[in-house]
């Protein structure tokens, strides 16, 4: 159960507040301080590893970086942020920072979409076209497609937020930070940035796995191990993060306050959270080189190598 009081007590133009029961409040604030601490140092560990050992340096691997790069990011940048707010019902950030939040939120998930689907298609030529792969998939290929990638992102958000008619609020009373949008531009954002790739993803590892099944002993063990972890990342981000898209969506097409559903709003922001920090923790089961790179970095092996 939980009452309303208001964001700043002391102004008269403030917004309301959701109060918690204590317990609850600190139950929700230890577990987004729990997915902050393992999205930041988990992804910083991919980073770090990926980035220091040369033998590591391969497209796929690059790919892996970029995603870990962009869950990083949103960890550091937006996951505190938007924690308080949607526990508290309140922003206590500042106007001048809201767009900054607003903008970012969008382009940092967007990002990590694009980078699966990029890795969807790495591993579908690596397994279905190994000869066409071995030839054109490089690491500056795949370092082109990824600076690619984040600057679409990057400018698709920006229009989306800045110059496609939606408005962002903050005056509507003191501690709101709000972004709102025509129902036909809301549908065609969850379109274009979730439902489209992950139909091709889907798609994509249809064909990798009836493929790999069907020339067991062609296909590199390696080649079939990457696609089968690399699947189950993507299958990850696509049971967390669908609740969170699809209740959006489903807010936008029927009208629905998200002020009246914001206890299943905080809930759908933990399982995306979630799924920021899970990406290591599947690298960590299904990677030796992982496990391996995590060893030299508690012993401090890692300084000596070169």
């Amino acid at each position: 159960m939980h009452s309303e009081t208001y964001c700043y007590p002391d102004n008269n133009a403030t917004c309301s507040k959701i109060v918690r029961q204590t317990e609850i409040l600190i139950l929700l604030y230890l577990f987004a301080g729990i997915l902050f601490v393992a999205t930041v140092f988990g992804n910083l560990f991919v980073i770090i590893t990926i980035s220091h050992f040369r033998e590591l340096h391969t497209p796929t691997n690059l790919f892996i970086l970029s995603l870990a790069v962009a869950d990083f990011l949103s960890g550091f940048l937006i996951l505190p942020f938007q924690f308080i707010k949607l526990i508290e019902n309140c922003w206590y950030f500042g106007d001048a920072f809201c767009p900054y939040y607003q903008t970012y939120s969008y382009f940092l998930l967007f990002v990590s979409v694009l980078n699966l689907l990029s890795i969807s298609f790495d591993r579908y030529f690596a397994v279905c076209n190994p000869f066409f792969y071995s030839r054109y998939v490089t690491n500056s290929v795949a370092g082109t497609c990824i600076i690619f990638i984040w600057l679409l992102a990057f400018f698709y958000s920006y229009a989306f937020v800045i110059h496609t008619g939606g408005f962002i609020v903050t005056n509507l009373c003191v501690g709101v930070c709000r972004f709102y949008h025509y129902t036909d531009w809301w549908i065609l954002h969850y379109a274009l940035t979730f439902l489209l790739p992950m139909m091709i993803i889907i798609c994509l590892y249809s064909v990798i796995f009836v493929t790999a099944r069907r020339h067991v002993k062609a296909i590199n063990s390696s080649e079939r191990k990457a696609a089968k972890t690399l699947g189950i990342v993507v299958i990850a981000f696509i049971v967390l993060c669908s609740p969170s898209f699809l209740f959006l969506l489903v807010a936008v097409f029927f009208n629905i306050s998200l002020k009246d559903l914001q206890n299943v709003q905080l809930f759908v922001s933990y399982l995306i959270a979630l799924n920021f920090c899970i990406d290591p923790i599947i690298y960590a089961l299904f990677y030796p080189w992982f496990r391996k790179s995590l060893k030299m970095m508690v012993t401090l092996e890692i300084f000596n190598h070169y």
